[in-house]
């Protein structure tokens, strides 16, 4: 059993995003990302790996494949292996984020 108290991870910076891994396992990945305003992760996809994203507080928009989706605290998306996807904090907000995605490690870690 592992236990989190993800309010005490949050944390933020000028730069860039601040990521923060949170559970690792064969099945799963739980990451925490902290956003000031209009910070981003850029589009990208995952080709084995479905991923669900949880808004913990703050807003912004999540790009989906060809949609653009407003998202705010309590927002859960659902995003499939293979389709595009990116996330941006809105102009005047922060944005706290987790992400849960499967499988977890990669197979070529899992193989050693």
């Amino acid at each position: 059993m592992e236990h989190a108290k993800i309010a005490e991870m949050v944390e933020y910076s000028d730069n860039k995003r601040v990521r923060k891994r949170v559970f690792l396992s064969d099945d799963l990945v739980a990451e925490l990302v902290c956003y000031e305003p209009a910070q981003g992760t850029p589009v990208h996809h995952h080709p084995r790996q479905d991923e669900i994203f949880y808004v913990i507080e703050g807003r912004g928009t999540m790009s989906v494949g060809e949609e653009v989706i407003e998202v705010a605290a309590g927002s859960t998306i659902l995003v499939p292996a293979t389709v595009p996807h990116g996330v941006t904090a809105a102009d005047d907000s922060r944005l706290v984020l987790m992400f849960f995605k499967g499988p977890g490690r990669p197979r070529r870690a899992r193989e050693s």
